[in-house]
């Protein structure tokens, strides 16, 4: 092999950590374009056959292009692939690509949360993550955005992604040792090309052309999309109309996108109008060929010397593809008038998330139920390497319910530690609804199984620190068939019309451990029916308060039985009335006193009797009264006056005994 040489001062060199003779630049071709990764591919020679790979793949070499009498022109990039192409008598042929350090997000891949950021926040943030250098042009205000999630994609799809929805374009500047990555939003960004700015439109002659003109200049006209509108739900006002319009003055056609995450109508005519400059920026194009060595995507040149009059004006640079050997150098470029606003075309897919997962409820440190007005929880996803399974793990995920309607329907609010399973509205990962729960080795179900597997339950628990809970429970075992319902603590019961129980069979028992029972009719009436025996058991006191009348039937024979006194209390009369025997009883004395008279009455016969003594006493007067006959008769009669005392007949008075005395 030939060794020795050294690069020559033409119009290619090329900069690597092998040293600076190491390699000689045959060929270098390659292109770059507005948000769009540049590629180069250089074609080398070398006198060594064994250059290793490991010391040039991952990092930088510089492409110079040297042109007397003009502007020098770099290309800096990373070494993405190295080769070993081949060997003649004299040299190692290899072969080498560079691109930019931003082409190693394409082999980043990844999900990951973003939450409170803004777009540009966000598209830094990554960029920042992997040491890419850039130079942050941007001239419009981006607003946070609740949720925003990378999923399944690379970091370099992901970005781009964002860029396009938002409309921020990217384009590379290069010096000797590096290059930047340039973002921007408006045409302000688009500079002056340095060393051909301006430029001529020069045919080729089969001759050299100077290397400021344009061979080639070609006006090409497509229509594009006139109008766009898109639109979007926000639960929040579901009555609120989220869409947005916008039409070009030419072009032709409608396209509609939903759910493009806009929460007022003024931001949907915004991301309306993204649309549309989108697709009019394809509407007028303009291809050539040219000799402008400096030529790069995202800077403009102004035009002269065409023989269309209108063509003779200023454009920007969306595309360039470099041809370079040995002295030679030639481009074909693309560019768009610079009146023309530039915006990304919407080209890089939404990641659709495709069925469920599951992901774990979280909360703040000591809470055991997090949520808001909406009834809306976070979540932990099991994939979520940056979340700590707090309140900022995720944004909040409205929960479906059986029945949501207004001011009624069911409310079952997960709590933090349940495994919960994540459905995607429309299949977005940056639209998450909680669909349901489920149970796993840590939180096992409220009845053991497969034991119990006639049964459906119902079971919540105490808040906070709770050991048990309100319980609904169905036992579906044949002949073992079951209601059970359990109130940890109260149970309140609210019926606006009418309740009816019916026990077909069985018992129907009321049991009251501690505690007091109030049954209150406040207006109506309460009726009992048994038809067998009824029996009412009281340990304590019993009071019965009647506001109004008290009546008490009874069909057969009544008993009143009572260990210890009776006391009957009247404010008014007294009726006590039998159509047999009355019979009254006392063990020892038998008081009736009379407040003014007492009566006693009967229809035939009223026989007073004593076992011993009986005494009749009046305070005043005491008559004893009969309509036809009165006997007073016994062993002995003693009729005693302290003061006079007559004794007197209407017709005969007669004293009769065996022995008389009046004294």
């Amino acid at each position: 092999m030939r060794t020795g040489f050294e690069q020559p001062g033409g119009l290619l060199t090329v900069s690597s950590p092998f040293g600076d003779n190491d390699l000689l630049l045959d060929a270098v071709e390659g292109s770059e374009g507005i948000s769009e990764l540049f590629k180069f591919n250089l074609h080398m020679r070398s006198g060594s056959t064994n250059l290793s790979a490991a010391t040039v793949v991952g990092k930088s070499m510089t492409v110079t292009l040297d042109v007397t009498g003009g502007t020098t022109r770099y290309i800096t990039g990373m070494v993405s692939r190295f080769i070993q192409s081949g060997f003649d008598q004299d040299f190692a042929t290899y072969e080498a690509e560079v691109v930019p350090m931003l082409w190693l997000l394409t082999l980043s891949r990844d999900r990951k949360i973003y939450q409170a950021k803004s777009v540009a926040d966000i598209v830094k943030a990554v960029l920042g993550d992997f040491s890419i250098t850039f130079d942050d042009k941007l001239t419009q205000t981006y607003d946070p955005v609740d949720y925003i999630v990378q999923y399944d994609e690379t970091a370099f799809d992901f970005i781009c992604r964002l860029m396009e929805q938002a409309g921020i374009f990217y384009f590379f500047t290069f010096s000797s040792s590096a290059h930047t990555m340039v973002l921007g939003d408006a045409s302000s960004n688009f500079t002056d090309c340095a060393g051909a700015a301006a430029v001529r439109f020069f045919p080729r002659t089969g001759m050299n052309n100077p290397i400021d003109t344009v061979s080639r200049f070609a006006h090409e006209n497509t229509i594009a999309v006139k109008k766009a509108t898109v639109n979007d739900y926000d639960f929040i006002n579901p009555s609120t109309s989220l869409e947005g319009t916008h039409s070009a003055a030419g072009g032709s056609g409608a396209v509609y996108e939903f759910a493009t995450g806009h929460l007022a109508a003024a931001a949907a005519t915004a991301i309306a109008q993204l649309r549309v400059e989108a697709s009019q920026v394809n509407a007028e194009v303009l291809r050539g060929d040219s000799f402008c060595y400096p030529f790069s995507a995202g800077t403009k040149f102004t035009l002269s010397e065409h023989f269309v009059t209108a063509l003779n004006a200023a454009f920007v640079l969306r595309r360039v593809h470099h041809t370079a050997r040995d002295d030679m150098y030639t481009n074909s470029f693309e560019a768009f008038p610079v009146t023309v606003p530039f915006r990304p075309p919407v080209q890089t897919a939404r990641p659709r998330a495709v069925g469920c997962e599951t992901a774990l409820v979280v909360g703040p440190s000591g809470e055991e139920i997090w949520t808001d007005k909406y009834g809306r929880i976070k979540v932990q996803f099991p994939w979520d390497r940056d979340g700590a399974k707090d309140d900022k793990s995720s944004t909040w995920m409205r929960v479906a319910q059986s029945v949501a309607g207004k001011g009624f329907g069911a409310l079952f609010l997960p709590r933090v530690g349940q495994e919960v399973v994540i459905t995607y509205l429309n299949g977005d990962p940056e639209r998450p609804l909680v669909t349901g729960c489920v149970y796993n080795g840590e939180n096992a179900t409220p009845a053991e199984l497969p034991a119990n597997q006639t049964q459906t339950i119902m079971r919540t628990w105490s808040s906070k620190q709770g050991a048990a809970g309100n319980e609904l429970r169905f036992e579906d075992k044949k002949d073992s068939e079951q209601l059970y319902l359990h109130a940890q603590k109260d149970m309140l019961t609210e019926i606006e019309n009418a309740l009816t129980t019916t026990v077909k069979k069985g018992a129907e028992i009321h049991t009251l451990q501690e505690g007091d029972r109030t049954v209150d009719v406040q207006k109506g009436k309460e009726v009992h029916n048994v038809k067998a025996t009824r029996e009412v058991a009281v340990t304590g006191d019993e009071t019965h308060t009647n506001a109004a009348k008290f009546t008490h039937k009874v069909t057969g024979d009544y008993a009143l039985t009572i260990d210890g006194k009776l006391t009957i209390t009247v404010t008014g009369d007294i009726s006590i009335k039998s159509s047999a025997a009355v019979t009254e009883e006392s063990g020892t004395t038998y008081g009736i006193t009379a407040g003014t008279a007492l009566t006693a009455k009967a229809g035939t016969a009223l026989t007073n009797e004593s076992g011993t003594d009986f005494t009749n006493k009046a305070g005043t007067k005491m008559v004893n009264q009969a309509a036809v006959q009165m006997d007073n008769k016994a062993p002995v009669i003693n009729s005693k006056a302290d003061a006079t005392q007559t004794v007197e007949a209407g017709a005969m008075l007669t004293l009769k005994g065996a022995m008389a005395k009046v004294n």
